[in-house]
């Protein structure tokens, strides 16, 4: 079991839950066996949630994309994990050149405060936008800080990046900025306003 269901009481009391919607749909990944772990790391709990500060931030941007892209959604892979599921990544990463990939379980991942989404868009017939890469993809090619490098060498097609600054805009017009080496990671606040004065699921 994981700190999901022994904790459920408490964290339907402390995060918001995002459910399918027409602008809203959830493939949490770690609740299945395709992921960087190849386990299915949730046991099967696939809900997602956020905190409450995040959750009326990506709700503007549902509504913005409602309006604007009529014929996408957001494709969410994660949200809310807990730290003892931080600590397992962390630990399974050590050692290898991916490690700065994970946030150490200590003062901990904005993840396991609710104040994270791992997230793309597809359209509603479910075709996810070609991003340049997949989630969970370790190689530079992933990191919007090196994007200009990769549309220069070919790697990063003018379309690719025209999909993930679509995808920037929408979540950084509502506040949320993107982690510099993954494009699919958003903070909804940075983390000296998080740590220490926010929930944490453990």
């Amino acid at each position: 079991m994981t700190s999901f269901v022994n904790q459920i009481a408490w964290i339907e009391e402390n995060f918001k839950e995002i459910k399918p919607s027409a602008e809203v749909f959830l493939d949490m990944k770690y609740a299945t066996n395709d992921n960087f772990m190849n386990v299915d790391i949730y046991k099967g709990f696939d809900r997602c949630f956020i905190s409450t500060v995040a959750y009326e931030m990506f709700m503007k941007a549902c509504t913005v994309l409602r309006e604007k892209h009529p014929d996408l959604q957001f494709l969410i892979w994660d949200a809310l994990r807990p730290r003892s599921i931080q600590a397992q990544f962390y630990d399974h990463l050590a050692g290898t050149p991916f490690q700065s990939y994970v946030a150490a379980p200590y003062p901990g991942s904005l993840h396991n405060f609710g104040m994270a989404m791992d997230l793309s868009l597809q359209t509603k017939s479910g075709v996810p936008l070609d991003m340049g890469t997949g989630f969970d993809d370790f190689r530079d090619l992933a990191q919007p800080k090196l994007e200009q490098y990769f549309l220069q060498s070919g790697e990063l097609t003018e379309a690719q990046l025209q999909n993930r600054l679509l995808l920037r805009s929408l979540m950084e017009d509502q506040g949320f900025k993107v982690l510099e080496h993954e494009w699919w990671h958003f903070n909804a606040l940075p983390k000296d306003q998080v740590h220490g004065k926010h929930p944490v699921l453990e």
